[in-house]
């Protein structure tokens, strides 16, 4: 057995989902939108749960969009509807700044994940292709 590790730093874990996980084990097409992709890989929409839900603004079986990836784990971990929080604050007349702060989660990581893809020897996939 070997293993590929692969270290996630920040504002790259964001891609990686959408590269990688979002589309089944396939690459998504470049240029096609999230649930175009999911729908020619075979894979369902994915969906928001847990109990922290209510503190994010969102409910339970929510579908997952392009930008609330981006905002969660993109290069500043934001909250999911970040951009509508912050057009909230603006319309109501707060100053730029307060409302960026107000869309942020926690302090800025380096690194927000490590992959790690586990592979059988080579012999291993000959044995299965050439096998009875």
């Amino acid at each position: 057995m070997t293993v590929d590790i692969k270290v996630i730093r920040a504002g790259q874990m964001y891609r990686y989902y959408l590269r990688e996980t979002v589309v089944g084990d396939g690459r998504r097409p470049a240029r096609t939108p999230l649930r175009a992709a999911q729908e020619q890989a075979g894979v369902p929409a994915g969906r928001w749960m847990g109990r922290g839900l209510a503190a994010l603004g969102l409910a339970p079986g929510e579908d997952v969009t392009e930008a609330q990836l981006r905002n969660l784990f993109g290069e500043r971990g934001r909250p999911p509807d970040a951009d509508r929080i912050e057009a909230d604050l603006l319309a109501q007349g707060a100053f730029l700044n307060k409302a960026f702060k107000a869309g942020a989660l926690g302090r800025c990581v380096m690194v927000t994940g490590v992959d790690f893809v586990f592979r059988p020897q080579p012999t291993i996939y000959l044995l299965w292709a050439l096998g009875g």
